[in-house]
C-alpha cells in the first residue's frame, strides 16, 4: 500500500504542471497550569505544548493525494506510524489518495475515520485502509476496512442518506464476537439541533448512547448533552469533547492541555453549554456531571465517583490567529486532589 502511495505521489509531482498542487496548514501554542491531580504528587503541574501540522494536496483529474506531516512536543504518531524519536521530529500522520472509479468512490491510505457523531469513536487512526463508496440517489452506501486486512473483525458496511432534513448514518460490523451496529441522526427542527448516536455492541456492557440537542435564542447560543457508556468501555477516545469541554478530551484540537480525562473514563456526562458574544469576545460556560466508570482507571482514582465540571472559556479572534483563554473546575469528588482548578492560554492560527 505504501509503494503504491509513494507512486501516486511521485506522479503527481512529476506532472505539477498539469496538477493543482496545495499546502494548508495549522499551529498552535499554549500553555497550562493544572492544579487538578489524581494524586498530590500529580497535581500543581505546567505543561507548554506546541503542534504544527502540514497538509500537502496534489490533485490531478480525478485522483486527490494527500500527505500531513506534523511536529509536536507528544509522540507524533498517528494514521501513519512513524519512526524516530518522540517530539522534535517531523512525522506523517496521514497519507491517502482519493480517486474515483466509474460510479464508485475510492479512499486508500493511512488516514483518520470518525463512526456516527464521533461519541464512541472519534477521528481514530487507520493504517492501509481502504474506503469503497457509491450513491444511489441521496444514499451513499459503502464498504471500510483497515489494517491491510478483509477479515470480518475489521471490515463493516455503512450507508449514510437523508430524510426530511435529518442525515442520517448506520454502520455494521458483522463479527460474530466483535461487531456492532452504530446508528446515528442528526437535524432541525424548527431552529433546534437534534443529533443522536446508539452504538449497539456484540461484546457485552460497551454499547455508546448519546443524545444533544441545541439551540439559540436572544443572542445566546445553549445546547445540552447527555452521554451514557457502558461499563465495558476502555478505549480511549481522546478526540471528543461533549459540548467542546476543554476538561474532557485530551486530544481534541490536536491535543487539548487542561484536559483531565476522555469521554471513555466516564460512564455518564450530562451538561449544559451557554454561550454568547459580547465586544468581539465569544464567552463560553459548560455545566457537566460527571460519574466516573465503574472498571480501568478513573480520572478521581475514584470508580464511580460522581464529581461536577465547571468550565469558562474565552475566545477571541486576533490577527493571524484565535487565541483562547479557559478555566476548567472539578468539585465534589471523594478525591480532594481532584476538587480545585486548570488553568488554560492557546493561541491558534491556520494558513
Amino acid at each position: 500500500m505504501k509503494k503504491l502511495m509513494i507512486a501516486a505521489v511521485a506522479a503527481t509531482m512529476a506532472s505539477a504542471s498539469m496538477a493543482d498542487i496545495s499546502i494548508k496548514g495549522d499551529a498552535y501554542i499554549q500553555y497550562a497550569d493544572n492544579a487538578i491531580g489524581r494524586t498530590a504528587a500529580s497535581a500543581d503541574t505546567t505543561a507548554n505544548r506546541k503542534r504544527i501540522n502540514l497538509d500537502i494536496t496534489g490533485k490531478s483529474g480525478a485522483t486527490t493525494v494527500v500527505i500531513s506531516l506534523r511536529n509536536d512536543d507528544n509522540n507524533n504518531t498517528g494514521a501513519v506510524e512513524g519512526t524516530g524519536a518522540s517530539g522534535g521530529t517531523i512525522k506523517t500522520h496521514q497519507f491517502y489518495m482519493t480517486t474515483k472509479v466509474g460510479p464508485v468512490n475510492v479512499k486508500a491510505g493511512d488516514f483518520y475515520y470518525t463512526y456516527g457523531l464521533g461519541a464512541w469513536s472519534k477521528g481514530g487512526s487507520n493504517k492501509d485502509a481502504l474506503d469503497i463508496s457509491t450513491e444511489f440517489g441521496n444514499t451513499t452506501v459503502g464498504i471500510f476496512t483497515a489494517d491491510n486486512s478483509l477479515s470480518a473483525g475489521t471490515t463493516e458496511v455503512y450507508a449514510a442518506t437523508k430524510i426530511k432534513g435529518f442525515d442520517v448514518t448506520i454502520d455494521h460490523n458483522p463479527n460474530s464476537e466483535e461487531g456492532y451496529t452504530d446508528f446515528s441522526v442528526k437535524g432541525t427542527v424548527n431552529g433546534i439541533l437534534v443529533a443522536a448516536e446508539k452504538l449497539s455492541a456484540k461484546v457485552a456492557n460497551s454499547d455508546t448512547t448519546l443524545i444533544h440537542i441545541g439551540g439559540k435564542a436572544s443572542g445566546i447560543k445553549w445546547d445540552v448533552a447527555h452521554l451514557k457508556n457502558g461499563t465495558a468501555i476502555n478505549d480511549g477516545n481522546a478526540k471528543f469533547a461533549p459540548l467542546g469541554s476543554m476538561l474532557v478530551g485530551t486530544a481534541a484540537r490536536g491535543g487539548t492541555s487542561i484536559a483531565v480525562a476522555n469521554s471513555n473514563d466516564f460512564s455518564k456526562i450530562t451538561g449544559l453549554a451557554v454561550s454568547t458574544k459580547v465586544a468581539g469576545n465569544t464567552i463560553k460556560a459548560i455545566f457537566t456531571s460527571l460519574k466516573t466508570a465503574s472498571t480501568g482507571t478513573s480520572p478521581t482514582t475514584v470508580v464511580n465517583d460522581t464529581v461536577n465540571g465547571a468550565e469558562l472559556i474565552l475566545t477571541r479572534a486576533m490577527s493571524g490567529g484565535k487565541l483562547t483563554v479557559n478555566l476548567g473546575n472539578l468539585s465534589g469528588s471523594t478525591n480532594t486532589d481532584a476538587n480545585t482548578t486548570n488553568k488554560g492560554l492557546r493561541f491558534d492560527v491556520k494558513f
